[in-house]
């Protein structure tokens, strides 16, 4: 039954069968009929299609082009041209296909012709060139590292050696200093023998980066002799800190200088990229690579001339010349070093020996005469108890090591800042501890298992974690909580201390902690002043702040009290991928997003970050070593801040908190060591705190408002009672020196900053209140010393402070940038909470109780003289049964207390104690 076939296929019209025609009119006749054929043959095709004669059959589109026989020797054939018998005369072939149907661009009749351009003797650095060679603008003379006759005849080279003015331009009067030292340092101009590296220790934000890619640039492409001085340069810097670098370097030259930098790469990548550095006549003179990469890498580099300046960023990674990557990196072939650090002086002088060992080996003698002849005489003379000789001996001592290191050590203070940064404001806040933390701290440091190590002075281990655990339980008791539960080496001491916790914590049935419906915050008085600050801060300004703390732990209370409250918050510890660590730094600095808190762990993230997107941050809890604190409180003060910047550091008043701080000053003191000032200072300040003081750490001085004060027998200020009655009293204590209490007259001149004035108490400050010039960061006894937070020249303190202050010690830090003023034109309502989202309206389930938490004259405070307190002796006190402590709800317009009832909601649970391998406390590392 099988009928005629007809094939379906499309008819087009041959481009060669017109060839004898040159007419238009004929091509469009032809295109017609074409057109009517193809009409006849499609209804033919549906007629019998209709009457089921026809069988259709799929084929390619354009099946002569796509379905070729043979195609492998049709495509050995030479391309056929448009004409077969080829044309003699070019402008018959353009005539011919101009004739064609072309899209051409709209108004023209003719094909667009495109030119080449792609020519090989056009040069591809024509415009670098250009740019290079730019003058520099008015007023900006050129920066000449070396002229030719600095060294007479012995140099054939008569090019003096000139930073590029593509960097010139940038680099501020302190800066240009910065680079001509260590150009003289590495070049071997210092007078000096032995030295050929530096150590750049400027503090944080006054750009070392710059000067240091100055430096590179300029020696990758000059030397004495008119070749480079540098060939090959490795740039060493912590993980996080990889890809900050490689994106410095290209911002400020461009791809001038070719690098590998190895970030986040898999091992094949990082042997791959180490042997296309090292390999002989290798495009890449810069290496970029983190301290742990470099140390198990280290072999690849044992080859001279693999490395001709090495330059370590946040050196004092090599404060202990024991470690592998301190042996490595020593190990390394080259004499040019250059060390950058904001803190080259952290704990003691040992560390800095070996810095400054590795920096110049040999310069100040091996360890055990640097110990005998240096370390030992200064550590001496400043101690409280040191004789007259032995002072005489250590200010000498002190400043030959001085004048020696200050050769090859450049340190500038941020106070250089003052002229492009706002003013910054410095707050030493002392908070009281609650009752709960009050009775668990005397507990702990009473039990006999603690007074037994402390005794015997046996495994330092066991001592730093009881170190550890009072320091968690100074930030909130949930942390002792976590502890208990656990069973980690922290909890001897703490044995049966569940019972003291409030029953409002718990839930009824399970007994699971669930945090008392968001009153959690309540049982820490650092926390609850932090609670009330956020507050504050977000319902009348624009501000956005750091929270800054040592534990993951507390971190994860910070995450907890935002999510309650609704807070946006951003957070950044040691779980942080290093991809990730810029993107959220990059949304917290977009001022179009709606960021308010950034958690951020200290020992992960307190290096390189620029976090100007915000202009308060709290250090929650004080770090043994200095350097840890420092730089995370400079991570807002920065180039591009334009706000006033508030530095909070909150300390529980008579705990080990203000020792830990007050060996934070005595440390700070042998800063002296390396700044020229040494020599013409015979009156510095000691160490506050003995050696014997350190060792007892496991005291409580509950009564004090602040020891650290107290330590101070400061002379500006009279005794007030601990219930703050006598603090308006006036008593003139020093009649010659004008030293006293009495209410002055201020100008606006003696407010540094206008924090005073800003604030409304500025014609209201006593003499004591008010900061003696301008103090270092070490000198507490010149800063404002205020008994009452209403003194304080900081208007949401005064407003969050509440009972929980006690004191408070301000430091004002001049800036010449006219700061922005934190307002907000419209404050947010109780109701709502700005999310990453937008604006959203509460549940009403919740509205009642988050309303008695964002105002600060709701908040629910705990009362210390109140009835239902603990008996606070120490040594005799009985332990209180389970439920002892309640939590009372203090009325603004009365001093009843009435006990709060517990409610208790599953969205309001603490986070419970991390158990996975992965989280690691930050403690001790």
């Amino acid at each position: 039954m099988e009928e005629e076939e007809e094939e379906v296929e499309l008819v087009s019209s041959d481009s060669n069968s017109g060839e004898s025609s040159d007419e238009y009119n004929i091509d469009q006749e032809e295109d017609r009929d074409e057109d009517n054929e193809e009409e006849d043959r499609k209804s033919q095709n549906v007629n019998a299609l209709i009457r089921g004669n026809i069988e259709v059959k799929r084929q390619p589109l354009i099946h002569r082009v796509l379905t070729v026989a043979e195609g492998a020797a049709v495509a050995r054939k030479p391309f056929k041209p448009p004409c077969l018998n080829g044309y003699s005369d070019p402008k018959e072939l353009i005539r011919r296909l101009s004739r064609k149907r072309f899209v051409v661009p709209w108004g023209s009749n003719r094909p667009a012709l495109i030119p080449i351009t792609n020519r090989l003797d056009v040069p591809n650095n024509v415009e670098k060139d250009v740019k290079e060679t730019e003058a520099l603008p008015p007023g900006i003379e050129p920066l000449v590292l070396w002229q030719p006759d600095e060294l007479g005849d012995e140099c054939g080279n008569s090019t003096p050696i000139v930073v590029d003015p593509l960097l010139v331009r940038f680099l501020r009067p302190h800066q240009r200093e910065g680079v001509q030292f260590m150009f003289d340092c590495v070049s071997g101009l210092v007078s000096s023998s032995g030295i050929s590296g530096c150590i750049l220790a400027d503090d944080m934000g006054l750009g070392k980066t710059l000067q240091s890619i100055t430096l590179l640039y300029t020696l990758l492409r000059e030397g004495f002799d008119g070749e480079p001085m540098v060939k090959k340069a490795i740039i060493v810097t912590p993980t996080s800190l990889v890809s900050n670098w490689e994106s410095e370097i290209k911002k400020w030259v461009g791809d001038r200088v070719q690098l590998v930098a190895l970030c986040e790469s898999t091992r094949d990548d990082v042997i791959s990229g180490i042997d296309s550095f090292i390999r002989p006549r290798s495009p890449y003179k810069v290496l970029i690579v983190s301290y742990e990469t470099f140390r198990l890498h280290s072999s690849k580099f044992d080859k001279s001339g693999s490395c001709d300046l090495l330059i370590c960023d946040e050196a004092h990674r090599l404060k202990n010349d024991q470690t592998l990557t301190n042996r490595a990196l020593a190990a390394l072939s080259c004499k040019r070093r250059i060390l950058l650090s904001g803190t080259p002086m952290q704990n003691d002088l040992e560390e800095f020996f070996a810095m400054v060992n590795f920096t110049n080996p040999g310069i100040l003698g091996d360890a055990a005469y640097f110990r005998r002849y240096y370390e030992t005489p200064i550590i001496i003379g400043r101690e409280p108890t040191a004789t007259k000789e032995e002072r005489k001996l250590g200010s000498e001592r002190s400043g030959e090591l001085s004048g020696k290191v200050n050769q090859f050590i450049l340190r500038r203070t941020n106070a250089l800042l003052s002229n492009h940064l706002p003013p910054k404001i410095v707050e030493v806040v002392c908070c009281k501890l609650t009752p709960l933390q009050a009775q668990l701290y005397n507990h702990f440091i009473h039990s006999k298992n603690v007074k037994k190590v402390i005794a015997e002075e046996i495994k330092q281990s066991k001592i730093l974690a009881y170190i550890t655990a009072l320091k968690k339980l100074c930030n909130h008791p949930k942390l002792i909580y976590d502890t208990i539960k656990s069973g980690s080496p922290g909890t001897s001491g703490f044995e049966d201390c569940i019972r003291f916790f409030p029953p409002e914590m718990f839930s009824g049935r399970s007994g699971a902690w669930t945090g008392g419906d968001g009153f959690w915050v309540e049982l820490s008085g650092k926390m609850h002043v932090l609670a009330r600050l956020l507050a504050q801060l977000r319902h009348k300004t624009d501000d956005r702040i750091v929270l800054v703390s040592n534990y993951t732990q507390t971190l994860d209370l910070f995450a907890q009290l935002c999510r309650e409250r609704r807070y946006p918050f951003l957070r950044l510890d040691g779980t942080t991928s290093i991809s990730k660590r810029q993107k959220l730094v990059n949304s917290f600095n977009d001022p179009s997003k709606d960021e308010f808190v950034f958690l951020l762990s200290s020992k992960a993230g307190g290096c390189g970050l620029n976090l100007i997107g915000g202009n308060r941050l709290v250090l929650f809890d004080p770090d043994w070593n200095p350097a840890n604190d420092k730089q995370a409180a400079a991570r807002v003060w920065r180039d591009g801040q334009k706000k006033r910047v508030y530095i909070y550091r909150f300390l529980s008043t008579g705990t080990i908190e203000e020792k830990v701080y007050q060996r934070q000053m005595s440390k700070e003191g042998l800063q002296k060591v390396i700044q020229q000032e040494q020599k013409e200072n015979n009156n510095a300040q000691g160490n506050l705190l003995s050696t014997e003081d350190l060792r007892d750490l496991f005291t409580f001085h509950e009564n004090s408002r602040s020891e650290i004060h107290e330590n101070m027998n400061c002379n500006r200020c009279t005794n007030c009672n601990l219930d703050g009655s006598s603090v308006d009293e006036v008593i003139d204590i020093d009649a010659e020196s004008g030293l006293g209490n009495e209410v002055i007259d201020i100008d606006n001149e003696d407010d540094i900053g206008g924090f005073a004035a800003t604030c409304g108490c500025l014609h209201k400050l006593k003499s004591s209140e008010k900061q003696l010039g301008s103090p270092l960061e070490e000198d507490l006894g010149s800063w404002g010393h205020h008994f009452s937070s209403t003194s304080v020249p900081d208007a949401i303190l005064q407003a969050s402070a509440g009972d929980e202050v006690t004191f408070v010690f301000t430091n004002q830090v001049d800036g010449k940038l006219v700061p922005v003023e934190s307002t907000r034109s419209k404050p947010r309502e109780v109701g709502t909470y700005q999310g990453h989202s937008g604006t959203k309206e509460r549940p009403k389930s919740q509205k009642t109780s988050l309303l008695a938490r964002t105002r600060t004259p709701l908040l629910p405070k705990i009362p210390c003289n109140s009835n239902n307190t603990i008996n606070n002796s120490p040594a005799f006190c009985k332990p209180l049964q389970r439920g002892s402590v309640k939590l009372t709800r203090t009325c603004p317009e009365s001093t009843i207390h009435v006990p709060t009832k517990p409610r208790t909601t599953p969205g309001n649970h603490l986070p419970l104690k991390r158990l996975s391998a992965d989280s690691v406390d930050d403690d001790f590392m």
